[in-house]
């Protein structure tokens, strides 16, 4: 009888402690860890928000950023962008946005993490729970307020490259916008 009651006791434990466990408040990104190849840096969400807000400067933004740059990086931090739940959530699922966020994962992912599907994961969540914070309007802060892991890992080498086809795409479109055929005609 004694051994089946701390059996009860050790049980009851094992199933408080777990549910403890599981019960504690996930947080959003706390640091973003800037790498390129072997090194990295680090910005804090705490930096970033302030420099946004009030316009102060400190760490690693402060080493780096022109005078020039400041307007366009608050423009970019803040701006915000209209999205409706329902729709992203569905867009997010179907295959085009699979294909999506398996690009934006290469960029940006939680750090040490090497599992694709878990690094979609937490893209989707963090674009849900961001639209649903800020009734239905997103930003850079508040997705990676969001984000479900506290270190976010950008890869500066994928964003180079994202950077490149973006450029290229729209010297195309200019190329084709400006009807080089119509001018060959005359």
């Amino acid at each position: 009888m004694k051994r089946y009651n701390i059996f009860i006791h050790l049980l009851i434990s094992c199933c408080l402690i777990s549910f403890d466990s599981i019960c504690q408040k996930i947080y959003g990104a706390e640091r973003i860890i800037l790498t390129k190849g072997i090194f990295n840096r680090v910005i804090t969400i705490k930096e970033l928000e302030d420099f946004s807000n009030k316009g102060i400067k400190k760490g690693f933004i402060k080493k780096v950023l022109k005078k020039e740059d400041e307007l366009k990086l608050k423009n970019l931090l803040t701006k915000e962008h209209k999205a409706p739940l329902v729709l992203t959530s569905k867009l997010l699922s179907s295959n085009i946005g699979s294909i999506i966020i398996n690009r934006i994962s290469k960029i940006i992912y939680p750090l040490r993490i090497e599992d694709d599907y878990t690094k979609g994961l937490a893209i989707k969540s963090a674009t849900i729970k961001a639209l649903a914070e800020g009734n239905e309007k997103i930003n850079v802060i508040k997705f990676l307020k969001a984000y479900p892991s506290k270190d976010v890992a950008i890869n500066i080498d994928e964003v180079n490259k994202v950077i490149v086809k973006v450029e290229s795409m729209s010297e195309l479109v200019e190329f084709f916008t400006n009807s080089p055929l119509d001018k060959l005609k005359e």
